[in-house]
C-alpha cells in the first residue's frame, strides 16, 4: 500500500511514506517555515520510494493541538490532496504521533507535550500495551498547565515524558514528581507515524473521508480572543 503521513504542529516537520513495508522518512526540524518547506519534503519522501502522487492510496495527518498556523498548513494540505486523489485520509492527534514513537517498557504511561506559550502545554497522556499497537489514551489532547498532566496520570507505572512543553518546565525546576524520566531531544519516527496510519486504517477502512479530518486547536487564538474582547466591548 502507498501511505504518506504529513504533521507540522510543531517546530518539526515530520513527513514519511511507506511502500510495502519500506519507508521514506524525510523527518527534519523546519522551524516556521513549513509553508515553504513541506511539499517539497513530500515529494523528496515520494521519490525515494518511486512513489507517484497519483499513486498514492491512503493520507495521514496530524491534526494538533499545536502551533495553529502549523496545524492549518498540514490539514489544508492533506485534505486538498485526499480530496484530488479520492483517497481516505485519517486525523491523527499530534501527541499520538509523538508518543507512538517513543521507545519505552510496556505498560509505561508517557506524556507528549508541546510548548503553548502562556505557561500551558499542547498534550496528552497515553498508555503503552503489550498486545495493541495503539496506546490507549489516558489524558485527552488537549490545552493544559504541565502540572494538571503530571497529577492526572496514574502513580502505578513509569512515566515517561518528550516534547520542548516538559523541557521548558524542567530547565526552571517546576516538575518535582521523582518518577518522572525526560527523553530529550525526542523527534517523532516516520516508520512508526506509517505503521500507526495502517493499524488504524486497517481497523475502520470505511471510516476515513477528507471531509471529517478537522483542526484540534484545544483553544482559541490570540486574534480570536482580541476579537472576542472588541466586540464585547462594543456591545457595552
Amino acid at each position: 500500500m502507498n501511505t504518506l503521513i504529513i504533521d507540522t504542529a510543531t517546530s518539526y516537520e515530520l513527513v514519511a511514506a511507506g511502500m510495502n513495508g519500506k519507508v521514506a522518512d524525510m523527518g527534519r526540524n523546519a522551524g516556521v517555515s513549513h509553508s515553504i518547506t513541506l511539499f517539497d519534503s513530500i515529494q523528496n519522501a515520494l521519490q525515494k520510494l518511486g512513489i507517484q502522487t497519483q499513486s498514492l492510496e491512503l493520507l495521514g495527518v496530524g491534526i494538533g493541538p499545536g502551533s495553529f498556523t502549523g496545524i492549518r498548513i498540514a490539514v489544508t494540505t492533506a485534505r486538498m490532496l485526499a480530496q484530488v486523489l479520492s483517497i481516505p485520509l485519517v486525523g491523527i492527534h499530534s501527541p499520538l504521533l509523538y508518543a507512538i514513537s517513543a521507545k519505552v517498557p510496556a505498560e509505561a504511561v508517557i506524556i507528549a507535550a508541546f510548548d503553548a506559550k502562556k505557561e500551558r502545554v499542547f498534550g496528552a497522556a497515553y498508555r503503552t500495551a503489550r498486545t495493541t499497537a495503539v496506546p490507549e489514551e489516558v489524558i485527552k489532547p488537549g490545552d493544559y498547565h504541565v502540572e494538571e498532566l503530571l497529577n492526572a496520570v496514574p502513580t502505578d507505572c513509569p512515566l515517561y515524558t518528550i516534547g520542548n512543553g516538559i523541557e521548558k518546565f524542567m530547565e526552571r525546576g517546576l516538575l518535582a514528581r521523582p518518577d518522572l524520566v525526560h527523553l530529550p531531544d525526542f523527534v517523532p519516527s516516520g516508520a512508526a507515524a506509517i505503521r500507526l496510519l495502517e493499524n488504524l486504517y486497517a481497523t475502520h477502512p470505511n471510516k476515513y473521508d477528507y471531509s471529517g479530518v478537522l483542526p484540534a486547536y484545544a483553544r482559541k487564538s490570540d486574534a480570536e480572543i482580541v476579537k472576542e474582547l472588541k466586540k464585547k466591548k462594543k456591545e457595552t
